[in-house]
Protein backbone atom coordinates (compact mmCIF):
# COMPACT_ATOMS: atom_id res chain seq x y z
CA UNK A 1 0.00 0.00 0.00
CA UNK A 2 2.94 2.53 1.00
CA UNK A 3 4.84 1.59 -2.27
CA UNK A 4 1.33 2.41 -4.09
CA UNK A 5 0.99 5.53 -2.35
CA UNK A 6 4.83 6.63 -3.37
CA UNK A 7 4.13 5.64 -7.08
CA UNK A 8 0.86 7.34 -7.19
CA UNK A 9 2.50 10.59 -5.55
CA UNK A 10 5.51 10.27 -8.16
CA UNK A 11 3.29 10.07 -10.74
CA UNK A 12 1.35 13.24 -9.70
CA UNK A 13 4.52 15.33 -9.03
CA UNK A 14 5.75 13.97 -12.36
CA UNK A 15 2.52 15.29 -14.03
CA UNK A 16 1.98 18.47 -12.30
CA UNK A 17 5.99 19.18 -13.78
CA UNK A 18 5.21 18.45 -17.17
CA UNK A 19 2.23 20.58 -17.36
CA UNK A 20 3.85 23.82 -15.83
CA UNK A 21 6.87 22.82 -18.41
CA UNK A 22 4.02 22.92 -21.00
CA UNK A 23 2.11 26.08 -19.88
CA UNK A 24 5.58 27.64 -19.93
CA UNK A 25 6.33 26.70 -23.30
CA UNK A 26 2.94 27.39 -24.82
CA UNK A 27 3.46 30.97 -23.49
CA UNK A 28 6.71 31.06 -24.75
CA UNK A 29 5.30 30.42 -28.02
CA UNK A 30 2.63 32.58 -28.20
CA UNK A 31 1.48 34.49 -29.73
CA UNK A 32 1.02 31.71 -32.98
CA UNK A 33 -2.06 33.41 -34.43
CA UNK A 34 -3.66 37.09 -34.98
CA UNK A 35 -4.73 38.83 -31.89
CA UNK A 36 -8.37 40.38 -31.38
CA UNK A 37 -8.69 43.64 -29.17
CA UNK A 38 -12.70 44.27 -28.97
CA UNK A 39 -13.48 47.71 -28.40
CA UNK A 40 -15.96 48.68 -26.59
CA UNK A 41 -16.00 52.21 -28.84
CA UNK A 42 -17.06 53.12 -31.76
CA UNK A 43 -14.32 54.29 -34.58
CA UNK A 44 -13.40 57.26 -34.71
CA UNK A 45 -13.29 58.24 -31.18
CA UNK A 46 -10.70 58.81 -28.37
CA UNK A 47 -10.01 54.79 -27.52
CA UNK A 48 -9.99 54.29 -31.57
CA UNK A 49 -7.29 56.92 -31.93
CA UNK A 50 -5.17 55.94 -29.10
CA UNK A 51 -5.14 52.04 -30.08
CA UNK A 52 -4.77 52.23 -33.42
CA UNK A 53 -0.67 52.92 -33.38
CA UNK A 54 -0.88 50.83 -30.03
CA UNK A 55 -2.08 47.53 -32.34
CA UNK A 56 0.45 48.57 -35.34
CA UNK A 57 3.58 48.30 -32.34
CA UNK A 58 2.06 45.37 -30.95
CA UNK A 59 1.40 44.09 -34.43
CA UNK A 60 5.60 44.64 -35.29
CA UNK A 61 6.66 43.56 -31.85
CA UNK A 62 4.49 40.10 -31.51
CA UNK A 63 5.36 39.08 -35.40
CA UNK A 64 0.95 38.77 -35.33
CA UNK A 65 -1.13 41.10 -36.86
CA UNK A 66 -3.56 42.84 -33.90
CA UNK A 67 -6.70 43.45 -35.40
CA UNK A 68 -9.09 45.66 -33.42
CA UNK A 69 -12.84 44.62 -33.48
CA UNK A 70 -15.54 47.70 -32.49
CA UNK A 71 -18.30 46.17 -30.42
CA UNK A 72 -20.12 49.41 -29.13
CA UNK A 73 -23.25 49.25 -26.70
CA UNK A 74 -24.84 49.03 -23.48
CA UNK A 75 -21.34 51.20 -22.06
CA UNK A 76 -19.14 48.97 -23.00
CA UNK A 77 -20.68 46.19 -21.71
CA UNK A 78 -21.18 44.42 -24.90
CA UNK A 79 -17.86 44.02 -26.18
CA UNK A 80 -16.55 43.65 -22.72
CA UNK A 81 -19.38 40.21 -22.65
CA UNK A 82 -17.44 39.09 -25.76
CA UNK A 83 -14.13 38.85 -24.04
CA UNK A 84 -14.97 37.80 -20.53
CA UNK A 85 -16.90 34.81 -22.82
CA UNK A 86 -14.15 34.18 -24.96
CA UNK A 87 -10.90 31.43 -24.41
CA UNK A 88 -8.74 32.61 -21.71
CA UNK A 89 -5.68 31.59 -24.42
CA UNK A 90 -5.02 35.41 -24.99
CA UNK A 91 -6.17 35.76 -28.67
CA UNK A 92 -9.07 37.95 -27.34
CA UNK A 93 -8.03 41.11 -25.36
CA UNK A 94 -10.53 43.86 -24.29
CA UNK A 95 -9.43 47.25 -25.58
CA UNK A 96 -12.07 49.75 -23.00
CA UNK A 97 -11.94 53.03 -20.90
CA UNK A 98 -11.61 52.99 -17.31
CA UNK A 99 -15.38 54.61 -17.40
CA UNK A 100 -16.85 51.57 -18.91
CA UNK A 101 -15.05 49.49 -15.71
CA UNK A 102 -15.26 51.99 -13.13
CA UNK A 103 -18.64 53.46 -14.11
CA UNK A 104 -20.98 50.59 -15.18
CA UNK A 105 -21.16 48.52 -11.75
CA UNK A 106 -22.75 52.09 -9.81
CA UNK A 107 -24.65 52.79 -13.00
CA UNK A 108 -26.29 49.31 -13.38
CA UNK A 109 -28.37 47.37 -10.90
CA UNK A 110 -27.32 44.59 -12.20
CA UNK A 111 -24.20 43.90 -14.60
CA UNK A 112 -23.64 41.30 -16.84
CA UNK A 113 -20.50 40.12 -15.44
CA UNK A 114 -18.07 41.13 -12.63
CA UNK A 115 -14.79 43.38 -13.62
CA UNK A 116 -13.06 42.21 -10.38
CA UNK A 117 -13.35 38.49 -10.72
CA UNK A 118 -13.48 38.04 -15.09
CA UNK A 119 -10.79 39.81 -16.37
CA UNK A 120 -7.31 40.22 -15.06
CA UNK A 121 -5.70 43.79 -15.56
CA UNK A 122 -2.71 44.55 -18.33
CA UNK A 123 -1.63 47.62 -18.52
CA UNK A 124 -3.03 51.19 -18.32
CA UNK A 125 -2.17 52.16 -21.74
CA UNK A 126 -2.85 56.17 -20.76
CA UNK A 127 -4.90 58.63 -18.82
CA UNK A 128 -5.85 61.72 -20.91
CA UNK A 129 -7.26 64.94 -19.47
CA UNK A 130 -10.47 66.28 -21.01
CA UNK A 131 -11.45 69.47 -22.50
CA UNK A 132 -14.44 71.39 -22.12
CA UNK A 133 -15.01 72.50 -26.29
CA UNK A 134 -18.49 74.45 -27.54
CA UNK A 135 -19.17 75.26 -31.41
CA UNK A 136 -18.01 78.41 -32.29
CA UNK A 137 -21.36 80.07 -32.57
CA UNK A 138 -21.64 79.95 -29.02
CA UNK A 139 -21.70 83.20 -27.21
CA UNK A 140 -19.04 82.49 -24.87
CA UNK A 141 -15.05 82.49 -25.21
CA UNK A 142 -14.17 81.58 -21.45
CA UNK A 143 -15.77 79.27 -18.53
CA UNK A 144 -17.19 81.88 -16.35
CA UNK A 145 -19.15 83.07 -19.91
CA UNK A 146 -20.35 79.82 -20.68
CA UNK A 147 -21.63 79.75 -16.71
CA UNK A 148 -23.12 82.78 -17.14
CA UNK A 149 -24.89 81.82 -20.16
CA UNK A 150 -26.00 78.63 -19.12
CA UNK A 151 -27.48 80.26 -15.97
CA UNK A 152 -29.54 83.08 -18.29
CA UNK A 153 -30.89 79.86 -20.40
CA UNK A 154 -31.74 77.03 -18.25
CA UNK A 155 -32.52 74.02 -20.38
CA UNK A 156 -31.48 75.82 -23.48
CA UNK A 157 -27.79 74.34 -23.74
CA UNK A 158 -27.19 71.14 -25.05
CA UNK A 159 -24.41 68.87 -24.46
CA UNK A 160 -23.41 65.50 -26.13
CA UNK A 161 -21.48 62.01 -25.02
CA UNK A 162 -20.55 58.71 -25.70
CA UNK A 163 -23.61 57.42 -24.47
CA UNK A 164 -25.26 57.16 -21.18
CA UNK A 165 -22.76 56.65 -18.22
CA UNK A 166 -20.08 57.37 -20.09
CA UNK A 167 -17.03 59.54 -19.03
CA UNK A 168 -18.29 62.43 -21.24
CA UNK A 169 -21.71 62.12 -19.30
CA UNK A 170 -21.05 61.46 -15.74
CA UNK A 171 -18.04 64.27 -16.41
CA UNK A 172 -20.31 66.69 -16.95
CA UNK A 173 -23.03 65.79 -14.42
CA UNK A 174 -20.36 66.74 -12.43
CA UNK A 175 -20.15 70.17 -14.09
CA UNK A 176 -23.63 70.59 -13.66
CA UNK A 177 -23.32 69.74 -9.94
CA UNK A 178 -20.46 71.57 -9.32
CA UNK A 179 -21.68 75.14 -10.68
CA UNK A 180 -25.80 74.18 -10.34
CA UNK A 181 -26.41 74.85 -14.25
CA UNK A 182 -28.99 72.76 -16.15
CA UNK A 183 -27.85 72.09 -19.66
CA UNK A 184 -29.40 69.13 -21.78
CA UNK A 185 -27.94 66.01 -22.41
CA UNK A 186 -28.10 64.60 -25.64
CA UNK A 187 -25.90 60.91 -25.77
CA UNK A 188 -24.90 59.57 -28.69
CA UNK A 189 -22.91 56.32 -30.16
CA UNK A 190 -19.56 56.57 -29.37
CA UNK A 191 -17.16 59.68 -28.62
CA UNK A 192 -16.33 59.84 -32.36
CA UNK A 193 -19.87 60.79 -33.44
CA UNK A 194 -20.63 63.23 -30.15
CA UNK A 195 -17.90 64.96 -30.85
CA UNK A 196 -18.89 65.69 -34.60
CA UNK A 197 -22.25 66.59 -33.19
CA UNK A 198 -21.03 69.46 -32.01
CA UNK A 199 -18.77 70.40 -34.61
CA UNK A 200 -22.10 70.17 -36.55
CA UNK A 201 -23.74 72.12 -34.17
CA UNK A 202 -26.09 69.48 -33.68
CA UNK A 203 -25.44 70.43 -29.98
CA UNK A 204 -23.46 72.93 -28.10
CA UNK A 205 -20.87 71.50 -26.02
CA UNK A 206 -19.01 68.06 -24.90
CA UNK A 207 -16.41 67.48 -21.98
CA UNK A 208 -14.27 64.97 -24.22
CA UNK A 209 -10.95 63.69 -24.11
CA UNK A 210 -7.85 65.59 -25.92
CA UNK A 211 -6.67 63.65 -29.23
CA UNK A 212 -9.57 64.08 -30.85
CA UNK A 213 -10.09 67.71 -30.69
CA UNK A 214 -6.96 69.31 -31.63
CA UNK A 215 -7.15 69.34 -34.83
CA UNK A 216 -10.45 70.38 -34.86
CA UNK A 217 -9.74 73.65 -32.14
CA UNK A 218 -6.80 74.45 -34.89
CA UNK A 219 -9.14 74.54 -37.81
CA UNK A 220 -11.39 76.74 -35.73
CA UNK A 221 -14.17 74.24 -35.79
CA UNK A 222 -14.46 74.00 -32.10
CA UNK A 223 -13.70 76.17 -29.40
CA UNK A 224 -12.13 74.78 -26.06
CA UNK A 225 -12.69 76.58 -23.07
CA UNK A 226 -10.05 74.86 -20.22
CA UNK A 227 -8.49 71.58 -19.93
CA UNK A 228 -9.35 69.34 -16.30
CA UNK A 229 -5.89 68.84 -15.67
CA UNK A 230 -3.87 70.01 -12.52
CA UNK A 231 -1.59 71.75 -15.53
CA UNK A 232 -1.71 73.14 -18.82
CA UNK A 233 -1.21 70.46 -21.14
CA UNK A 234 2.09 71.01 -24.02
CA UNK A 235 -0.39 70.51 -27.28
CA UNK A 236 -2.38 73.31 -25.76
CA UNK A 237 -0.60 75.36 -23.88
CA UNK A 238 -2.45 78.53 -23.79
CA UNK A 239 -5.83 76.95 -23.07
CA UNK A 240 -6.04 77.10 -19.03
CA UNK A 241 -7.04 74.61 -16.20
CA UNK A 242 -10.19 74.53 -15.31
CA UNK A 243 -9.16 75.73 -11.61
CA UNK A 244 -6.91 78.80 -13.89
CA UNK A 245 -10.64 79.11 -15.56
CA UNK A 246 -12.40 79.66 -12.31
CA UNK A 247 -13.56 76.07 -11.50
CA UNK A 248 -10.97 74.42 -9.16
CA UNK A 249 -11.36 71.12 -7.83
CA UNK A 250 -12.83 69.84 -11.42
CA UNK A 251 -10.19 67.20 -12.98
CA UNK A 252 -11.40 64.18 -15.30
CA UNK A 253 -9.16 62.29 -17.41
CA UNK A 254 -10.27 59.38 -19.90
CA UNK A 255 -8.25 56.57 -19.38
CA UNK A 256 -7.41 53.45 -21.95
CA UNK A 257 -6.41 49.72 -20.43
CA UNK A 258 -6.22 46.47 -21.89
CA UNK A 259 -7.64 43.50 -20.22
CA UNK A 260 -7.63 39.27 -20.82
CA UNK A 261 -10.07 36.87 -19.71
CA UNK A 262 -10.06 35.32 -15.94
CA UNK A 263 -8.24 31.96 -16.13
CA UNK A 264 -5.58 33.72 -18.74
CA UNK A 265 -2.01 32.13 -18.26
CA UNK A 266 0.35 34.78 -16.49
CA UNK A 267 3.30 34.43 -18.43
CA UNK A 268 0.78 35.19 -21.46
CA UNK A 269 -0.55 38.56 -19.13
CA UNK A 270 2.99 39.62 -18.83
CA UNK A 271 4.02 38.94 -21.99
CA UNK A 272 1.34 41.55 -23.26
CA UNK A 273 2.60 43.60 -20.93
CA UNK A 274 5.55 44.11 -21.88
CA UNK A 275 5.24 44.20 -25.30
CA UNK A 276 2.39 47.00 -24.98
CA UNK A 277 5.21 48.70 -22.89
CA UNK A 278 8.12 48.55 -24.76
CA UNK A 279 5.33 49.39 -28.06
CA UNK A 280 3.85 52.86 -26.05
CA UNK A 281 7.51 53.68 -25.40
CA UNK A 282 8.96 53.39 -29.23
CA UNK A 283 9.91 56.90 -29.76
CA UNK A 284 7.89 56.90 -32.93
CA UNK A 285 4.51 56.08 -30.83
CA UNK A 286 5.61 58.59 -28.02
CA UNK A 287 5.54 61.20 -30.26
CA UNK A 288 3.00 60.96 -31.83
CA UNK A 289 0.40 60.17 -29.11
CA UNK A 290 2.06 63.23 -26.86
CA UNK A 291 1.74 65.95 -29.71
CA UNK A 292 -1.97 64.43 -29.20
CA UNK A 293 -2.18 65.76 -25.65
CA UNK A 294 -2.44 61.95 -24.64
CA UNK A 295 -0.57 60.90 -21.47
CA UNK A 296 1.65 57.72 -21.58
CA UNK A 297 1.12 54.97 -18.82
CA UNK A 298 2.45 51.80 -19.34
CA UNK A 299 2.01 50.22 -15.72
CA UNK A 300 2.00 47.39 -14.12
CA UNK A 301 -1.02 44.70 -14.19
CA UNK A 302 -1.23 45.22 -10.43
CA UNK A 303 -1.49 49.30 -10.48
CA UNK A 304 -3.85 49.03 -13.39
CA UNK A 305 -5.76 47.18 -10.88
CA UNK A 306 -5.25 50.13 -7.77
CA UNK A 307 -6.76 52.70 -10.68
CA UNK A 308 -9.50 51.02 -11.22
CA UNK A 309 -10.90 50.58 -7.78
CA UNK A 310 -9.54 54.31 -6.81
CA UNK A 311 -11.94 55.31 -9.80
CA UNK A 312 -14.97 53.11 -9.05
CA UNK A 313 -15.27 54.78 -5.50
CA UNK A 314 -14.66 58.23 -7.34
CA UNK A 315 -17.71 57.54 -9.55
CA UNK A 316 -20.03 55.81 -7.42
CA UNK A 317 -20.41 58.93 -5.83
CA UNK A 318 -21.42 61.20 -8.97
CA UNK A 319 -23.12 58.06 -10.11
CA UNK A 320 -25.59 58.22 -6.92
CA UNK A 321 -25.31 62.42 -6.15
CA UNK A 322 -26.73 62.39 -9.83
CA UNK A 323 -29.07 59.23 -9.28
CA UNK A 324 -28.11 58.54 -12.55
CA UNK A 325 -29.44 55.25 -13.99
CA UNK A 326 -29.61 53.20 -17.73
CA UNK A 327 -31.40 50.12 -16.61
Amino acid sequence: MIDCDYKLGRALALLLVLSAFGSAASAQAYPTKPLRFVSTYAPGGPVDLTARPVAQGLTQLLGQQVIIDHRPGANGNIGALVVVKSAPDGYTILLTSTSQLTINPSLYSKMPFDTAKDLLPITLISMTPTVLVVHPSVKASTLKELLALARANPGKLRYSSAGNGSTNHLSTELFKMMEKVDVVHVPYKGGGPGLLAVVSNEVDMMIISVPTTVPLIKDGRLRVLAVSAPARIRVLPDVPTMAEAGMPGFETSAGIGLLAPAGTDKAIISKLHASTVKAINTTEIRQRLELQGVELIGNTPEEFTAVIRDETAKWHKVVRAGNIRVD
